[in-house]
């Protein structure tokens, strides 16, 4: 160490660290001058740190922490005070706590707003951009740690950067609520938001219960960017509802594709603002966008013009306006458990050390494996994270989240966000990735599946039915049901949403998966786990699993492409694959389309039968059965006073025969051919069969 620094790190105690040398081993006599006052250091300990040594003092006094403050040694050094781990204390969360609607821009066309936050700046400016000049224009301090100024005219289409000088160093950076920005997050822009499209169509799902909800999980670029598909402007908003798309072959493809499926709820990869793209090339790069730089910003690589903020706002209105109008609901993957690159994103450079989970030691967490856990327990972080949810829905008519390793974020921030949503609208879908990660945080804090404090109205992918129905993801070879393996009781409990985890209540609790964007596609698992079998009884495999995905209580959840087998070439984690990895083919949607119509068939059979959407354990408890039978096939009733339903879930070839009282239509078969009578049923296939009794 070769510059002495000053930190405070309470309300009432600075650390001061010397290099370790013979003139610093023996100071005293330290007081704190600023703000027309001398405040006298009392020394509370004294440590040798290796090449360090480390004052610590404490002293009564109240210190403006927008103000200059410094240290005074016996030897008449000047040392700058600067802001330390006083950020992290319960007292500078309650004084400085902000709970104004205002951060960011609030445009006029004769006069603009800009204000910040940043209790521990000594100086805020906003730089204006205007052509090849710039101007600089001061902000006041006026309270709770926000610094405002207006800049009179019309200042419609200018870009700008905020400036702080924090902890000795002037640095430049975007506005954390910014709401538009040029390609790849250079400067932010002056909007008018008078030019932002007004959504022509409600939100299709008022007051429905999310067992209702069959969810597709789609990404923007991977849709069209394909050859297999006759897409113009591919990879964008533009193309994820343009109509009349279509295979090689001439079938529907992208968005009449979904239409016609009957999905309720297409859940997009991330389209907020993300790094790992640039935006002026973006076939340059993939990445899936769990990047974050911008909350309030869509991502500029899906727009055809990322440097004019309309277009990239306004196309993406435009297209979740678009399946509004079809009665599906899109909703927001979004990242608020870490963000990308802490040396960029604007936290770090507005209050040092505030918005990061660090360890006893000061040391960064990394729970996340990004070494940038947000920390979302504290009140200006949890602020921007709800700030933001609500910012989409208000703005773009957003229909639900899907948070990534919502296991990371507090319990208070998402009771938060769900209490908020009741008041707007109910059906708006909350539900996330509840693994219980390690962390500093108390894990009885945390909104995870193992934590009873979360909210019976919040959602978990339950992994244990992809686990058990799949196999296990980080063994390939190994079976799950589907794939081979004997039914357990386990496998019956989880098709009727019980026992699966302490958090889930529920079934709307349990977002039913076998497959998603992350690790293996379900075709290229069972390829390696089923690999002395033929190509049939994969694919059979894979058509039972989608239909136990569909007929399970609990809330279906469809990975696009599941339905036709889609294929990532073996790859388990395509996060950054090239587009011929991650892009759907649509030939694989030309040689399974007799499948697809099948899987239509389940998702209408869902649709109309009440019994396959019940809403609460007691029901289940009353109106299910499931029992396995000595071969491994699965049989599943459900009964109440209207009608009698049995499935059948068969994942091997033994032939069975099955009898029934009372008569009773088959409704489905996924191997329909195979079929001769009802009476007895014979089956020797893997399939999925449904009979349906209705009750005079």
């Amino acid at each position: 160490m070769k510059t002495i620094e000053a930190y405070l790190e309470g309300f009432h105690e600075i650390s001061v660290l010397y290099p370790n040398t013979e003139e610093n081993q023996h100071l005293d006599d330290f007081y704190l001058a600023g703000e027309s006052e001398t405040i006298v250091l009392n020394l509370a300990s004294k440590k040798t740190l290796g090449d360090t040594i480390k004052y610590i003092f404490d002293f009564k006094g109240f210190i403006f922490l927008n103000k200059t403050y410094y240290v005074y040694d016996s030897l008449d050094r000047k040392i700058e005070l600067y802001s330390g781990e006083v950020v992290r204390s319960e007292l500078f969360d309650n004084l400085f706590y902000y709970d104004g609607d205002d951060l960011g821009v609030s445009y006029t066309p004769t006069a603009t707003t800009f204000k910040m936050w940043s209790p521990v700046a000594k100086e805020v400016n906003v730089i204006l951009f205007k052509a090849d000049q710039e101007t600089t224009h001061p902000l006041s301090y006026v309270n709770q740690g926000v610094w405002s100024v207006e800049v009179e005219g019309d200042l419609e289409g200018v870009h700008y950067l905020f400036e702080a000088h924090v902890n000795g160093k002037t640095k430049r950076f975007n506005d954390l609520y910014a709401l538009a920005s040029t390609a790849n997050g250079k400067r932010n822009i002056v909007i008018n938001p008078k030019k932002i499209h007004q959504p022509k169509h409600k939100r299709p799902f008022k007051h429905t219960h999310p067992t209702e909800a069959i969810i597709y999980e789609a990404s923007v670029r991977d849709m069209t960017s394909s050859d297999t598909v006759n897409a113009e402007e591919k990879s964008t908003f533009n193309d994820f509802k343009q109509s009349g798309l279509k295979t090689l072959k001439g079938l529907s493809a992208g968005f009449d594709y979904i239409k016609d499926l009957g999905v309720t709820h297409v859940q997009l990869l991330p389209i907020y603002d993300f790094e790992g793209v640039d935006e002026t090339d973006r076939f340059k790069h993939y990445n899936w966008g769990y990047n974050p730089s911008q909350y309030f910003v869509p991502e500029g690589s899906f727009t055809t013009k990322p440097n004019d903020p309309y277009a990239r706002i306004n196309q993406l209105i435009d297209m979740i306006d678009a399946y509004h109008e079809q009665g599906i609901g899109i909703i927001m993957d979004v990242v608020y458990n870490h963000i990308y690159n802490i040396k960029t994103f604007p936290f770090d450079m507005m209050i040092p050390g505030y918005a990061y989970r660090v360890d006893h030691n000061g040391v960064l967490t990394n729970a996340s494996g990004c070494d940038s856990d947000l920390a979302t327990e504290r009140l200006m972080v949890r602020k921007l994270i709800v700030d933001s949810v609500f910012n989409w829905i208000n703005m773009y008519n957003i229909d639900g989240f899907r948070f990534d390793l919502m296991g990371l974020i507090d319990c208070h921030t998402m009771h938060i966000i769900r209490q908020k949503l009741e008041f707007i609208d109910p059906s708006i879908l909350l539900y996330g990735e509840g693994w219980n990660m390690p962390t500093v945080v108390p894990s009885n804090t945390l909104c995870h599946m193992d934590n009873k404090k979360t909210l019976y109205n919040i959602g978990f992918f339950n992994d244990q039915v992809r686990e058990t129905i799949k196999g296990e993801t980080f063994q390939l070879k190994q079976k799950g049901f589907a794939t081979g393996q004997p039914a357990t009781q386990k496998t019956l409990n989880l098709i009727q949403a019980k026992n699966t985890a302490k958090a889930i209540t529920y079934p709307s609790q349990s977002i039913n998966y076998v497959e998603c964007h992350d690790n293996h596609t379900f075709y290229d698992k069972a390829r390696v786990a089923m690999k002395s079998l033929p190509e049939k009884n994969v694919l059979q495999a894979q058509k039972l699993a989608t239909s136990m995905m569909v007929l399970m209580q609990g809330v279906p959840f469809i990975h696009a492409g599941q339905e036709f087998y889609r294929s990532k070439q073996g790859e388990g984690n395509s996060y950054k694959s090239p587009d011929n990895i991650n892009a759907i083919d649509w030939t694989l949607r030309d040689k399974h389309h007799e499948d697809i119509e099948d899987f239509k068939k389940l998702i209408k059979i869902r649709k109309t039968e009440p019994l396959l959407k019940l809403t609460t354990p007691y029901d289940i408890e009353h109106k299910t059965f499931v029992r396995s039978c000595k071969s491994g096939t699965i049989v599943y009733e459900l009964n109440d006073e209207k009608s009698h339903i049995i499935i059948i879930f068969k994942n091997n070839e033994k032939h069975e025969t099955f009898t029934f009282d009372g008569a009773f239509d088959i409704i489905y078969h996924s191997e329909a051919h195979q079929i001769k009578t009802l009476k007895p049923l014979s089956l020797s296939t893997i399939s999925t069969t449904i009979l349906k009794q209705t009750k005079r």
